[in-house]
Parts: C-alpha cells; structure tokens; sequence
C-alpha cells in the first residue's frame, strides 16, 4: 500500500489509520498478462491534498510495462518538435559541454531520447538517457524528467535519487500534467481513466514534492501539449540552514578576525544593526561612542553608553553594517563628519 507520494503522509500514530482517504475506484478490462493494474482506488492526502492511484500493484510492474509496452507517441512529430526546443533551453541553461546532462525515462518506442541526441549534436558528450530502475550517474549537473514522475509509484525514492544523483549545483527539470488546469479544460477528471498516471499534481503539489525533498524552485513554465494544460518546474536543491552556515564562515569568521586586530585602538562604532550586535560578541574594542540615527536608539544604552546620533570625539568610526554600509558612508559625510572610517 502506498503512502502519500508527495509528503509520504502514512500512519496516524494515534488512531493508526493511514492519513488518506478513498475517493472512487476505477476498473478496467486489460489485456491477458497486461503488467498494469485492472482496478485503480484514488486517495486524497489528509494532510497535502495531493490526489494518487493505489491497489495491486507496485514499481517492479510498472517498469515491466515501461520497459516492455510503452514509448508509442513519445516520438510523435508533435513531442518531437517540443523535445528538440527542450534541448536547446538546456544547452542555454548549460552552457559547459562537459556537463552530466540525464534524460530521466525519455526513450521512446525506438529505445532513442531526443534530448539526449539533440544534446550530443551539439557537443554534449555527457548526456545520457536512464529508466525508472537504471542507476543514475554521480554529480549530475542536470537532470530532465519529462512527463515522468506522474507515472512513478515509489516516487519518493525516485526523488531522493535525484537529489543523490545531483551535483550542489546542480539543476532538476521536471514537466507533468497540471490537472486542476485539465479539469476546468474538459470539465472531466480525464487522468482518472488513465491507469498509468497513478499521480495527480496540481501546481502546489510539484512545489510541496520538490519543498520536501529539499528543493527550491527557481523557475516554472505552464505550456500546453497536444491542447493538455502541462506545466514545467526548474528546482535547485537548497539547503538554506547549509548555506546560512556558509555564509556565517565565509564572512562573519573573517569580519571577526579583522575586528580582532583593532583591539585596544579607541573607535566610534557607528550602525547598530544585528551583525554588528553578533561581531561586537566575539571581541573586545575599545569603543568610545556608539552611534545610530535610528529613533528606536533615542535615550537608549549599549554596554552602558548612551547611543549617539553623531560622535562627540574625533575618534575613527568603524562601520560593521553590510547592507546599509554605502548609505551610512554617504549620509555621514553629508553631515560634514570628518572622522576617519574604518569598514569590515
């Protein structure tokens, strides 16, 4: 049974019931030995929303039928055009024809990804085509999953495939369906006669998919494709607690350690915003005034000074503020303050 494949919402540790609820169940007359599944039960998400297919059936089946049946109309005339202009949007956004550039289940009912031999007519020696169950190369640059993950049942572990697979800096493209966009179009939930789009995804839930996998999105494109209402997502993984760190180090340690060599040298500290809260932490200066214009300082004290608006001695002023650096400058000579100014 599955759980949700967006939030992977499973278990209520309570009730223990699953955090899903039945909406109707779809039956179909399949072929003899047909991989897929004869009947379909579509849940909603009790905790995103998100609308997906489940019953007597798993991956292993479905990559039979990929593997076996499908990839008719993948290189229709139509889808073909639309490749091809996919592949020059990726060799703009990849401008470095050593790139690891994957085509995320692309092969049509000729075996051949067009991406992957649009990309390697233009130098991309790198571009390679992988299945649901193929393994994926290692730093990836570029991962393209076009009409995909709408077909995927262990789609979680798909995408921390990805996210395995992808360099830091590497870029996940993926296009689906968007099936509130279907439903206003045809006034019918169309997909729900579908019995391989096992996963219904509006909008919010490409954005919830890549949010809880530790993506980012950076860009979207709604398009149509053969009149269906479809959208394209680009998400970076972004790892905002990773990055804050590397920030802190990169330049909070090295502003430290500047500050640290004018220990004992008598200065003004003009700008009193967090960072300068944080830095004046981790050293021991020798200030003679502390100076803000903000109203907020009026009548206020910082280690037992009075806050000033201008400083009363001839001391350097010593400005620790990042954004607001260039207009606290420009605003102190315009006051006619001549103190020399010393900046982290």
């Amino acid at each position: 049974m599955r759980d949700c494949p967006v939030c992977e919402g499973g278990f209520d540790g309570c009730m223990y019931e699953r955090m899903r609820h039945e909406v109707f169940r779809m039956s179909y007359k399949i072929p003899d030995s047909w991989p897929l599944p004869s009947e379909i039960t579509w849940y909603t998400c009790d905790l995103c929303g998100m609308i997906y297919g489940d019953g007597d059936f798993n991956q292993a089946m479905l990559n039979q039928y990929y593997r076996i049946y499908y990839g008719y109309g993948v290189n229709s005339p139509s889808n073909i055009e639309r490749l091809k202009m996919d592949a020059v949007r990726l060799a703009e956004l990849e401008h470095n024809r050593a790139a690891v550039i994957v085509d995320f289940g692309g092969a049509g009912d000729d075996g051949q990804s067009i991406i992957v031999n649009s990309l390697r007519d233009r130098g991309y020696t790198k571009a390679v085509c992988a299945g649901a169950g193929d393994p994926l190369p290692q730093q990836c640059d570029l991962i393209y999953a076009s009409h995909v993950i709408e077909h995927v049942y262990d789609l979680p572990e798909t995408m921390e495939r990805f996210s395995d697979a992808l360099a830091a800096w590497g870029l996940l493209i993926m296009d689906g369906p968007d099936a509130t966009g279907l439903l206003q179009r045809w006034k019918m939930p169309i997909l729900d006669f579908n019995t391989k789009h096992i996963n219904h995804f509006t909008l919010r839930d490409y954005l919830n998919l890549g949010y809880h996998h530790g993506f980012e999105l950076v860009d979207v494109r709604k398009y149509e494709l053969e009149n269906a209402p479809a959208y394209q997502l680009q998400f970076k993984r972004l790892d905002v607690a990773i990055e804050s760190m590397r920030h802190i180090e990169r330049n909070i340690v090295a502003s430290a350690d500047r500050l640290k060599t004018l220990e004992g040298l008598p200065l003004n500290v003009w700008g009193m915003g967090d960072i300068t809260w944080h830095l004046l932490a981790q050293v021991n200066l020798n200030v003679l005034d502390y100076i803000d214009n903000d109203p907020a300082y009026r009548g206020q004290t910082y280690n037992g000074k009075p806050v000033q608006e201008r400083p009363t001695n001839d001391a350097p002023i010593l400005i620790m503020a990042q954004g607001q650096r260039q207009r606290l400058i420009e605003n102190i000579r315009k006051a006619g303050i001549l103190n020399p100014i010393i900046e982290t």
